[in-house]
């Protein structure tokens, strides 16, 4: 499991990378697109501090800008390798248990919420293509068969 989930961060953060080698030669107009982009980056840091049992570190809708993003996401994606780098097989099924950003209390498997984080970047992602693309922005497909076959 441990090296899928390597792979499934490497592949995050090699999608995330082409969307944001994008805006240093196209600005985009519409500002949710940095938003949403920005929450991608903090939202995995949080799930990080999270499962680490730190305290939350960042805002869930911090507004970054793209160099600030770059930075984050770098750092934010070593992170996640190096934790998981430090993961036993048997603690992939561990329980963690955390407050979310509305105060509420949750028990999740550590497995769950990894293949969380992937998803929730996998899905706004999807999101911010169909806006950069209503922008003029030329994008390649980020399907993770394409980031294998590369």
């Amino acid at each position: 499991m441990k090296h899928y989930f390597k792979q499934l961060f490497e592949y995050d953060r090699w999608a995330n990378q082409v969307l944001l080698d994008k805006f240093e030669h196209q600005f985009p107009q519409n500002e949710r697109i940095y938003q949403v982009f920005s929450h991608m980056i903090s939202a995995q840091r949080i799930w990080l501090d999270r499962v680490m049992g730190l305290p939350q570190s960042t805002a869930v809708w911090a507004e970054l800008l793209p160099h600030e993003m770059q930075t984050d996401m770098v750092s934010c994606n070593r992170d996640w390798i190096g934790f998981i780098d430090d993961l036993q097989e048997t603690d992939f099924n561990n329980t963690v248990h955390y407050t979310n950003s509305a105060g509420d209390t949750f028990d999740t498997k550590l497995v769950d919420i990894m293949t969380h984080v992937i998803n929730h970047g996998t899905h706004h992602r999807g999101g911010l293509m169909v806006q950069m693309k209503e922008e003029g922005f030329v994008l390649s497909p980020l399907d993770f068969i394409v980031y294998v076959r590369r």
